[in-house]
């Protein structure tokens, strides 16, 4: 009985979704299909039904797809039972045998899966039940001569060749030890076999054969051998074992001899190709031409592991070189206008020809270095003008998309990457770019491009921009001048008088730029992209006159004779003309109005986001470059924005766009400075949004450093009111520093810079919540060590700046007190956080002795215990974890605030004068080097020098002003520590501190005297 005739249900919704009455009733079949994805079983079931004859060839296809796609990811599940497994292992392999490509091709990938999983544990016999049918099927082809195979042997041969090959991709790249075990033993499997079909196709292909079967085996046989080669050539070099590259070699020669044979079967085929063209005629034209690419695949992953190797290989080098030569032929035969054709039955298809200029491009350094005999200035010469005169000239479909949209021909033109890989005009420009950088080291004699780009450059300023053929021309020349501009701009300062004149050049542009031709708009273009470029290579030239004057022109003019291309190419090459850092900005000052006005007109002109984000860039580096030159423009840059924003909504590259502005406003920010709290209507709408579903997923760390330069640049949190400051951001900040651990570090920056603003303000509204969020951030972190320490340190610097009194409620009532004192109890913590901990305890104890003490004693109180117990454990901890403390200025004040505690003449802190007090006093005294004069000790740094990282953002903010002022006032910075040791010790002499003194160890007073006179 059939798998169908046993499951009619299943049969039943299978040809419902393949006939289906309804698109409701569709997707009800389709959720029901779905639903039964998790029973067991159910997909063998399915393979049984993909692999029942008695269904149709729809039901048959939709079975097969479904059970190859969902078994490649569940075949360890549950849902196929060990005991199952054998029964579909037997069953993919049917499907050899199986001759629609559209059933059998999803059931062998399966099966290549499945052996990706199991081997080599399980599944072992997978090579020779593959290997079976393949001797079998070239046992019949020896036999055959030239006759062509029967239907089921050729459907057997093509199914175990297409998965020997999948086999061999699935396992050549895998790593570790596993893989390299079965490639071998697939190579001693396959190689044999594989070798003896290739040898057979070669015959038939000399004969010029048109079995197409034979073409497609003879394929998979050179990309399976291929990936053995592969596997080989990317062992490292003392690895490879002789008889990988002998197989290397063997192959190489095969494919430099059959490229050449292959492609003049094609050009016969296409001349004599019948009309109509029957299938199988197709199919052979499509196999040959995927058998070249076949080979120049391979050939440039080869050259791309290991060039210069690969070109010392016999008959390397010329292979490329036939292909180069092929396009060279195409390229000298065509007016330039080289077709995008890529069909199998195109005598030159658009892959074929690209592959041979992305070989020629790989190979050109080992031509230049180790095959001078080839690499001649007239070789040079001859790709040179082959590149400019051919395949650099704008096409037809270049100029219908300038026509036409010339904003999204613009911006296709900027944002595809890869395009170097699919299109002549910029795999040209990647190959004139190789090269000029191939002929870089050799001697000047044999440098020949410079001099003839500057000859070339000559005759096409010679031609008139009157008609398109000059003007395509010139477009063509500008823009290898300008993938050349580096290595041009070099020669012509080497070369005074013989080079380019890029001010000459120039007052030439200038000089058609303005007869308001609708044709010229293809050459400002390109003219404005060559500014730009030239600019980059040579900066001196930002200083002429020339080159913004015709940038502002460019940007500025409308009409017929521009377009958007023009005007968002002079924006972009503004910003890379500006963005020259190491040049004083001092040329481009006079210049700065008529750019904003230009770019902030453009910006709302582009109707595309992409071209608004142009802009948006351009204008950012202007405000980050001119600094405080651009306030006057500030206001117009920032009206624009929220419509913008609005704008963009629900269009596609919205996000990034939204990201550009966000970053856009960060830059105007930090140029507005003291005076940016009038921008706080615009800047908090964009943080709230930034930080929120769905835009938070986009850019939330470009929210995040918004915020934050809003507080490191403003001058209060409350402008321009309380509703609409900074301030009104505080409640969302502490509840995200509580639960956002994976933001931890990037919120606590936000939140000192709230305490260095306000810190009386902040405490006075939010101080309980805060202490409570940072309570929860230090039990949420655990012993993340970073967390901990981060929390700890805004613990430290709100002690530092906020006032005490006011703090204390906070500290006791959120329970940050008590974990300070009981973490201090844990001996198994860090001894960085121990550090962390104790610095809090002893900055309250520098700032206000009686608050320690009534901190302590309150928290004894609410814990039921005895106040001097509590102390007690307080100064042990103190004394105990002193030690971990390591950084000077943190040591010092350790002993500054137990210092200080002694002149409160509080028994618990007298009674510690002896043995930890002095003790401490000693060590630190003893790391510290005296400054002369009185001042700070050389060895304690200022907070800047121990944190330069944060100190060079804030440096030049009003936010480093305010850190400065705080950081300037520390005792444990600003204070002699043995002056204030001498103070203490005197005052605390006057409140009962004598008789503990008396009574200390002789030989510590003794040695603390002689440091203290």
């Amino acid at each position: 009985m059939t798998m169908a005739a046993q499951h009619p249900e299943l049969r039943a919704l299978l040809n419902s979704l393949v006939n289906p009455s309804s698109n409701e009733a569709y997707v009800r079949d389709q959720k029901q299909l779905t639903d039964l994805f998790k029973q067991p079983e159910f997909f063998v079931v399915l393979q049984g039904f993909a692999a029942d004859h008695s269904l149709s060839q729809q039901e048959r296809h939709l079975a097969s797809v479904i059970t190859g796609r969902e078994l490649k990811t569940k075949w360890r599940s549950k849902l196929v039972p060990d005991t199952r497994k054998g029964e579909v292992r037997e069953r993919l392999l049917s499907f050899l045998e199986e001759p629609d490509a559209a059933i059998a091709r999803p059931q062998l990938g399966l099966l290549v899966s499945v052996a990706r999983i199991e081997l080599p544990r399980t599944f072992t016999e997978l090579p020779d039940r593959l290997l079976q049918p393949l001797a079998q099927c070239v046992t019949v082809l020896e036999a055959a001569g030239e006759n062509p195979l029967d239907a089921a042997t050729a459907t057997v041969l093509l199914n175990t060749m297409w998965t020997i090959n999948a086999l061999v991709k699935e396992w050549r790249s895998v790593k570790i030890q596993t893989g390299a075990l079965v490639v071998q033993s697939l190579e001693q499997v396959f190689v044999g076999p594989l070798g003896k079909v290739l040898e057979i196709w070669s015959t038939r292909e000399r004969a010029g054969s048109s079995d197409w079967v034979m073409h497609e085996a003879g394929r998979y046989a050179f990309k399976t051998l291929a990936r053995f080669c592969q596997w080989h050539w990317g062992k490292a070099k003392n690895l490879q074992s002789a008889k990988g590259l002998e197989h290397i070699r063997l192959l190489l020669r095969h494919s430099v001899e059959f490229a050449p044979i292959i492609q003049d079967h094609r050009l016969r085929l296409c001349a004599h190709a019948p009309t109509p063209a029957p299938p199988e005629f197709n199919k052979l034209m499509r196999s040959l031409a995927k058998h070249l690419r076949a080979i120049g695949k391979w050939w440039r992953w080869m050259i791309g592991t290991d060039a210069k190797s690969w070109c010392q290989l016999e008959g390397a080098t010329a292979g490329v070189g036939w292909w180069w030569s092929a396009v060279g032929g195409v390229m000298a035969g065509s007016d330039g206008a080289v077709s995008n054709d890529d069909s199998d039955t195109n005598p030159y298809p658009k892959r074929f020809l690209l592959l041979g200029m992305l070989l020629f491009k790989d190979i050109l350094p080992i031509l230049a270095h180790d095959h001078q005999d080839i690499f001649t200035p007239d070789f040079v010469l001859t790709a040179l003008h082959l590149l400019v005169d051919k395949l650099l000239p704008l096409t037809s479909t270049d100029l219908e998309g300038l026509e036409d949209e010339p904003e999204e021909w613009l911006v296709a033109e900027n944002n595809d990457g890869e395009a170097w890989a699919f299109e002549f005009r910029p795999c040209a420009e990647r190959v004139l770019i190789a090269l000029n950088n191939a002929c870089r080291h050799l001697p000047a004699e044999r440098k020949p491009i410079d001099a003839e780009m500057i000859k070339i450059l000559s005759e096409a300023e010679a031609l008139p921009p009157s008609d398109l053929p000059n003007i395509l021309r010139k477009e063509a020349v500008y823009c290898a001048m300008g993938r050349l501009s580096r290595s041009l701009a070099t020669y012509s300062q080497g070369h005074p008088g013989q080079g380019v004149d890029f001010n000459a050049f120039l007052h030439g542009v200038g000089s058609w730029l303005g007869q308001g031709q609708p044709l010229h708009r293809i050459l400002k273009r390109r003219v404005a992209w060559l500014i730009g470029q030239w600019v980059g290579s040579d900066e001196e030239c930002a200083k002429l006159p020339l080159v913004w004057e015709i940038l502002l022109h460019l940007l500025a003019e409308r009409g017929e004779a521009t377009d958007m291309a023009v005007n968002l190419t002079a924006a972009i090459s503004v910003k890379e003309c500006v963005d020259l850092w190491e040049l004083e900005v001092e040329y481009f000052v006079p210049y700065i109005e008529k750019s904003v006005q230009g770019l902030i007109k453009l910006l709302g002109e582009a109707s595309t986001l992409d071209g608004k984000r142009y802009v948006n860039d351009s204008l950012g580096v202007i405000i980050e470059r001119v600094e405080d030159k651009i306030l006057p423009f500030l206001p117009s840059i920032a009206q624009a924005i929220p419509g913008l924003w609005q704008g963009a909504t629900g269009l596609e590259g919205e996000w990034l766009f939204k990201a550009s502005l966000v970053v856009l406003t960060t830059k105007i920010v930090a140029a507005a400075k003291e005076s940016s709290g009038n921008l706080m209507e615009l800047v908090i709408p964009l943080i709230q949004e930034s930080l929120q579903p769905p835009a938070k997923d986009f850019f939330e760390e470009d929210g995040i450093i918004l915020w934050q330069t809003a507080l490191w640049n403003a001058a209060s949190p409350y402008q321009p009111t309380p509703q609409t400051g900074l301030i009104s951001l505080v409640p969302g900040l502490i509840v995200a520093v509580g639960q956002n651990m994976d933001l931890l570090l990037r919120l606590l920056p936000l939140l000192d810079s709230y305490i260095l603003l306000d810190a009386a303000g902040l405490v006075e509204q939010f101080g309980l919540g805060i202490c409570q969020a940072l309570l929860k951030a230090i039990d949420t972190s655990g012993r993340t060590q970073n967390n901990v320490v981060g929390c700890l340190a805004t613990v430290q610097t709100l002690v530092h700046a906020a006032p005490l009194q006011a703090l204390a409620p906070g500290l006791l009532d959120s329970g940050l007190y008590n974990r300070v004192l009981t973490a201090l109890e844990d001996d198994k913590a860090s001894g960085t956080i121990l550090a962390g901990y104790l610095a809090i305890l002893a900055r309250i104890a520098i700032r206000d002795q009686a608050l320690f003490f009534q901190l302590a004693e309150e928290q004894a109180r609410r814990n039921g215990r005895e106040p001097h117990k509590q102390l007690e454990e307080i100064f042990d901890a103190m004394w105990r974890n002193f030690d971990y403390v390591g950084e000077s200025r943190a040591r010092k004040a350790v002993a500054m605030g137990c210092g200080a505690l002694l002149t409160t003449g509080h028994t618990e802190a007298l009674e510690r004068l002896d043995g930890e007090f002095m003790n401490m006093f000693l060590d630190v005294l003893g790391e510290l080097q005296p400054a002369e004069g009185g001042g700070p000790e050389t060895s304690v740094n200022h907070w800047s020098a121990d944190n330069p990282m944060i100190w060079g953002d804030i440096q030049h903010t009003p936010e480093g002003v305010r850190r400065k002022a705080l950081e300037d006032g520390d005792p444990a910075y600003a204070v002699p520590l043995r002056g204030f040791v001498v103070d203490v010790l005197m005052r605390a002499h006057n409140v009962g501190l004598g008789p503990y003194w008396d009574k200390a160890d002789a030989g510590t007073k003794a040695s603390l005297e002689k440091f203290l006179h």
